[in-house]
């Protein structure tokens, strides 16, 4: 049986507004204020630094949703906690990337889990993995080294990197199209040497995906910014 594993991010952030109350059933609740006129000048906050949070690093592609904890979740000892962040997420997002090496004993304890979890079904599907233990059985960073040596670079620190002398493409810069999520899970769990003929696209070349899910050759993001293709009429 063919797994393809994909991780969904969802943030909800509900605002209820009550204002006053009307003797009429059809009177609106709330009116929002109209629009400033075309052209006009909306004043920039001028604000401290110290006034804000980060919340997201908008970094590399779910290193903090895959690889740390978040929610309700314990923090693991030795993970760093950055400003008022109570889990390991919201603290690397708050932390500074030169810090990010420290957030490394709670990567390789995940990619030990992520490893064991998935080693039957990888070999079910006759894929080489960049984990050298049995399935079952992996309990030691040195049974991932292989796996760390590819994915250790990408996220850390975890900063969108590009080198302008090499192409383009996740993890050098990241394009629109990148099926960087797949690309992520492939560095994370297979080998991805020269002689195991397996390529950083394995997962994304699959036919799992619904049409017109992913893009297409036949239908790739605008050449020009934002390079982005128009919504969809849902």
């Amino acid at each position: 049986m063919m797994i393809k594993r994909l991780v969904a991010l969802g943030l909800t952030a509900p605002l209820l507004l009550t204002i006053g109350c009307s003797d009429s059933s059809d009177a609106p609740i709330f009116e929002p204020p109209p629009p400033p006129p075309p052209d006009t000048f909306v004043e920039v906050r001028s604000n401290p630094v110290s006034d804000y949070k980060r919340v997201d690093r908008t970094g590399q592609p779910a290193v903090a949703t895959a690889l740390l904890r978040g929610g309700n979740q314990p923090i693991r000892d030795g993970v760093p906690i950055n400003g008022d962040a109570d889990n390991e997420r919201d603290s690397l997002n708050q932390g500074d990337p030169e810090n990010d090496a420290e957030f490394a004993g709670a990567f390789v304890d995940t990619l030990i889990v992520l490893n064991n979890a998935l080693a039957d079904d990888l070999d079910s599907l006759g894929l080489a993995r960049c984990s050298t233990g049995e399935p079952g059985s992996i309990d030691s960073a040195d049974q991932i080294a292989a796996c760390i040596d590819v994915a250790a670079p990408v996220v850390i620190p975890d900063v969108i990197t590009l080198d302008i002398t090499q192409p383009g493409g996740w993890p050098n810069g990241r394009h629109p199209d990148d099926p960087v999520v797949d690309r992520l899970l492939a560095a994370a769990l297979l080998d991805l040497s020269p002689d195991s003929g397996q390529s950083l696209d394995l997962f994304a070349n699959l036919p799992l995906n619904p049409p017109g899910n992913d893009a297409r050759a036949d239908d790739p993001s605008p050449p020009n910014f934002p390079y982005l293709r128009d919504p969809l009429d849902l």
